[in-house]
């Protein structure tokens, strides 16, 4: 008679067996019944229903695979290659809608299996039948909403996103430059009565999607401008002008600079007597990583209105860093960087250019007294004079434009207690680089006066790069004459 405290093996004890012998066993076939006779006698025991189909699935027979992975999901396998592998076959017999559930589920488990998120943007390709979405920053309006315009131009500026990508964007029909995120921006001419604005995306699948808005233009109201000469006629350009003054000395972790502050000081002064109403100063300590992205992305979007010009300078150590795939990233370095991890406690070029489509200035201008490359510029020369009217033209038209003190691996050079990319920017400003004696210094003559000056005062150690990142006005800075 058996004793009471003898254990007898169970069914599922059994199976274990059995599935340890159809590993180990190089027969298919007869790795394939063993297989079997675990589930016999283990109905509730996952592992050899994904085996099992996975012999089938190589075998291609795939719709017996199917079927014993579906009945390891409903077992409630935590597996996430089975669950890819059982989207793969559902995709494969055009069960869209089955392989989409399983890839989620082999994500949820697993978010970074590389298969699976191949999978997943194949599947999602299939299953869209919806054009891009389309947001418009400018004109931020509803659909069919009317708007008084007075400009002769208008920018349409705006994003748009598809699971499956965005093709090509167009506006009245027009092309319209896409970067890397679907920001788009695109300036028009305005005519006087109703204007139809339209702006339309595809898909590289062929799905489309447009929005739509009616626009009333009326005649510009200001004179003609020759030379800018008075308040009135400054005002009658921009709304209100914003300038971020950064300047740092005395880095943590990083070598120590010596005209920085002195240089971020001379700028906030000139600025302060040539129009600009609103300035922030930071220096030293303050200029972290954390205020820098506050003031750019938290406080600036709240001030800024469509009609204003963005003025953004600073002055400390720039960094370039040669990315994996053959291109190159600039960052600008916060006073609390770290030296060796400075990519995550820097301020990128990415996430200054990101700023543009968070604050509706029509102009915006960043100028960097440091060395570094990775900009992606467009070096477009934009509107030249030689039009009626040119100032209001370029006025009216976004524009977002920098200048940086040189290039990669150059050092900046000192002069007269000032950096020397500073130094000339400041006389430049004061009108040095007012090419046609209107007054003026707009963007594209500071890039010319600056790019060879500096360049010659360095003898060719320091070369400012001078670009557009968007758009095709010009930043307008105003001579300041004595008396005016």
């Amino acid at each position: 008679m058996a004793s009471d405290n003898v254990d007898f093996p169970t069914g599922c004890d059994k199976a274990i067996h059995y599935r340890v012998l159809g590993d180990f066993d190089s027969d298919r076939n007869q790795a394939r019944k063993n297989y079997h006779k675990a589930i016999e006698l283990c109905p509730g025991y996952i592992r050899p229903y994904e085996l099992v189909g996975n012999l089938y699935r190589k075998e291609k027979q795939n719709d017996k695979a199917i079927a014993y992975f579906e009945k390891a999901a409903e077992l409630g396998t935590t597996n996430h290659k089975l669950y890819y592998l059982f989207a793969l076959l559902l995709f494969e017999k055009g069960d869209y809608a089955a392989a989409d559930r399983n890839i989620k589920k082999s994500l949820s488990i697993r978010g970074d299996y590389p298969k699976a998120l191949k999978l997943n943007q194949e599947i999602e390709k299939v299953g869209d039948k919806e054009g891009p979405r389309i947001i418009l920053y400018e004109p931020s309006t509803r659909r069919g909403m009317k708007l008084l315009k007075t400009y002769e131009n208008l920018t349409v500026r705006g994003i748009a996103t598809d699971k499956s990508g965005v093709a090509w964007v167009k506006v009245n029909q027009l092309e319209t430059p896409l970067d890397d995120h679907g920001n788009f921006l695109k300036d028009i001419p305005i005519q006087l009565g109703t204007n139809t604005i339209r702006v339309e995306a595809a898909d590289p699948l062929g799905n489309r999607a447009y929005v739509s808005i009616d626009i009333e233009g009326e005649k510009y109201a200001l004179p003609p401008l020759t030379r800018v000469e008075s308040t009135t006629q400054r005002k009658a350009l921009y709304g209100r002008s914003f300038a971020i003054v950064i300047g740092i000395n005395n880095y943590e972790k990083w070598p120590g600079l010596e005209f920085a502050v002195a240089d971020a000081n001379a700028i906030k002064n000139t600025l302060q007597k040539t129009g600009f109403d609103d300035i922030t100063v930071i220096m030293d300590q303050d200029a972290t990583q954390r205020r820098i992205l506050t003031e750019l992305f938290h406080k600036l979007p709240q001030k800024v209105n469509h009609n204003d010009r963005v003025l953004f300078y600073f002055a400390g150590h720039g960094q370039t860093e040669d990315l994996a795939g053959g291109g190159k990233k600039g960052y600008i370095i916060p006073v609390d960087a770290e030296a060796d991890n400075y990519a995550s406690t820097a301020v990128s070029m990415e996430q200054i250019r990101s700023l543009s489509s968070r604050i509706a200035a029509k102009h915006i201008f960043y100028v960097m007294d440091c060395c570094y490359s990775g900009l992606g510029l467009n070096r477009s020369a934009g509107v030249w004079p030689g039009i009626s009217d040119y100032l209001r033209k370029v006025s009216a038209m976004r524009v977002v434009q920098i200048i940086t003190a040189g290039g990669q691996g150059e050092q900046v050079q000192e002069k007269e207690g000032h950096g020397l990319f500073t130094s000339y920017f400041l006389k430049a400003i004061a009108g040095e680089a007012d090419l046609d004696k209107d007054n003026v210094v707009t963007g594209t003559e500071l890039g010319a006066y600056l790019r060879p000056t500096v360049s010659n005062a360095s003898r060719q150690a320091q070369t400012p790069l001078f670009g557009r990142l968007e758009g095709e006005g010009e930043f307008l800075f105003f001579v300041k004459k004595e008396g005016r």
